[in-house]
């Protein structure tokens, strides 16, 4: 997500991290997936050096861990880690929502509606990528309206140490968080910035709650939890 003071160039390196950074959010690569660099350079199209400092980057964030000296693995689960994520996520959103639905122009509105409508066709056609990025256009619209670059910064990095694609494949949740979307558009275009917070900061709650409710069934699911059933 960038920020309201317009385009600018990027390097090779920030194009790099872009690119692994949506492979993973998109599904492209899952957690717990295994990855080398070699592969990593074919799939993406991009040379050598800006993938490796871009998997470097990737691990200091915590969204890749270390395998061997040229493998790594996008991160697994980790609960306590998600609800931390999603605390800092809700602090900095609602007041991304305050301040842009303060701001928030007709034109911008107008965006909104029509990203809220192609995440609705793309949730209709199982298009998991496409909602993805329907999702964070739509608040981005929202956040960066609000002027406050630095702000929208922050919340560009704590969208980058989490892979969405874990959350949007699990059953039912696209369609939920569709609905959540409609209730922060519906906020938005009432100019009610109370609201539109509000609205956010459900919608992150109810993201973390569907990620709590799916490790708990995946960890009843694992062969450890099988064979002290047994």
């Amino acid at each position: 997500m960038s920020n309201s003071e317009g385009p600018r160039f990027r390097t090779k390196r920030e194009v790099a991290i872009d690119t692994l950074r949506e492979a993973i959010s998109s599904g492209r690569y899952v957690s717990g997936q295994s990855l080398r660099q070699v592969q990593l350079v074919q799939d993406l199209g991009l040379g050598s050096t800006p993938v490796r400092e871009a998997v470097l980057e990737l691990l200091g964030r915590g969204v890749l861990v270390q395998e061997s000296h040229r493998t790594v693995r996008v991160a697994e689960l980790d609960l306590n880690r998600l609800r931390n994520i999603y605390r800092v996520r809700a602090l900095l959103e609602t007041e991304a929502a305050r301040l842009g639905t303060a701001k928030i122009t007709d034109q911008a509105i107008g965006q909104m509606k029509q990203l809220l409508q192609r995440m609705g066709g793309a949730t209709r056609t199982g298009d998991i990528p496409s909602a993805v990025r329907a999702d964070h256009e739509f608040r981005h619209i929202l956040y960066a309206v609000g002027g406050n670059s630095i702000l929208v910064d922050l919340i560009d990095q704590t969208w980058n140490l989490f892979p969405g694609s874990i959350l949007w494949n699990i059953p039912g949740r696209i369609k939920q968080s569709l609905k959540e979307h409609r209730n922060i558009f519906d906020a938005v275009s009432r100019r009610d910035p109370t609201a539109a917070a509000y609205a956010v900061e459900n919608h992150l709650l109810s993201a973390l709650a569907a990620l709590e409710a799916h490790v708990a069934s995946f960890t009843k699911r694992s062969p450890a939890s099988a064979r002290s059933q047994s």
